[in-house]
This record gives structure tokens, sequence and C-alpha cells, in this order.
């Protein structure tokens, strides 16, 4: 049964919340998920001024923090 996870890039200033989410049939797959999100921002992150390290959270549909990847290039 497909499960719903949301992600969320923060830093310690920032939280950027997701309110869509994505559908995965189990935590593998959402972190899979993650790290294509991750790779499709490392560019647009890596260009930004230097600062504070960012971290894409994987929350489950109760909220729960169940993963948690560094955001590097």
């Amino acid at each position: 049964m497909a499960a719903r996870f949301y992600f969320e890039l923060a830093n310690a200033e920032i939280t950027f919340h997701d309110t869509t989410g994505v559908e995965a049939a189990d935590l593998a797959e959402a972190l899979l998920e993650a790290r294509s999100v991750i790779a499709e921002m490392a560019d647009e992150i890596a260009e930004a001024p230097a600062g504070l390290p960012w971290t894409l959270l994987v929350r489950d549909e109760a909220g729960w923090l169940v993963g948690r990847l560094p955001v590097r290039k």
C-alpha cells in the first residue's frame, strides 16, 4: 500500500515546506525519490552564496521525520 511522504528543504534559518508530497511504496522508495530531488537542486544551491548548509528532510504522513539527507553538489 502506497504512503505519502513530504520533503522539506531546510537550513538553520529557514524551512521550505512541501504541501503536496509524493506517493511511494515505502520509505526506501521515498528516499530514492529524495535523492533525485537533491540531484536536481544541488546545482542551484551550489550557485547561491556560501552560507548555511542545506538538508532535505523527509516526513511521513503523520509528520514524523523519517529521513535526513544533506544537500551537496
